[in-house]
C-alpha cells in the first residue's frame, strides 16, 4: 500500500470514530430537570429558599417517620395474625378480644405517631412562609382535610380495623 492510501484511510477512520464519538454524546438524554415543584410551592408562590426549606421538611417528614410508621404497622398486624392462629377453641374468644383490643389501641398509638409528624411538618412549614403565604396554606391544608386527605378526623379513608369478634371461632 502507498503512503497515501494509508493515509487516507486513517483519516477516513478517525473522522468515522469521531463521527461516531459525537453521536453518542448527542443522543444522550440530556439531565434530568430539577424536581418539579409541588403544587403547594405554585400555590403558594415560594422563593427558591423557601421551596428549598419546604422539600427538606417534607423529605424528612414522608421519608424515615412514614417509612418506619409502615414497618411498624406490618409488625403489629403478624403479631395480631400469629396470636389469633393460635387460639382456635372457644374458651379462648376472651383472650382473642383481648388481642383485638390491643391491636386497636397499638395501631391508634402508630396513628397518633404519624399525625404528630404530619402536624411538625405543618408547623414548621408555617414558619417559613410570609403571612400572605401562610393564609393561604392554611386555606389549602383546610381543602385537603375536607376532602378526607391527610391524617386527623376524615383523613386516610379506607384504615383497616381489626375483624370484629366471630360468634363462633372454628376448632382443629
Amino acid at each position: 500500500m502507498t503512503k497515501t492510501k494509508v493515509i487516507l484511510i486513517v483519516s477516513f477512520v478517525l473522522v468515522f470514530a469521531a463521527g461516531a464519538a459525537l453521536g453518542v454524546l448527542l443522543a444522550r438524554p440530556e439531565k434530568p430537570p430539577p424536581h418539579p415543584s409541588s403544587w403547594l410551592a405554585a400555590e403558594l408562590d415560594l422563593s427558591a429558599e423557601q421551596r428549598k426549606q419546604m422539600e427538606a421538611i417534607w423529605s424528612d417528614a414522608m421519608g424515615a417517620t412514614f417509612a418506619r410508621h409502615g414497618e411498624k404497622r406490618a409488625a403489629v398486624v403478624q403479631e395480631r395474625d400469629q396470636a389469633i392462629q393460635a387460639l382456635l377453641s372457644e374458651a379462648q374468644q376472651a383472650q382473642y378480644q383481648a388481642i383485638q383490643q390491643d391491636y386497636t389501641r397499638k395501631m391508634n398509638e402508630l396513628s397518633q405517631e404519624r399525625k404528630r409528624a404530619f402536624d411538625d411538618a405543618v408547623e414548621r412549614t408555617k414558619r417559613i412562609l410570609t403571612p400572605e403565604q401562610a393564609t393561604k396554606y392554611e386555606e389549602l391544608m383546610k381543602k385537603h382535610r375536607e376532602r378526607g386527605m391527610g391524617p386527623g378526623p376524615g383523613g386516610f379513608r379506607g384504615r383497616r380495623r381489626p375483624p370484629p369478634l366471630p360468634n363462633r371461632l372454628p376448632t382443629n
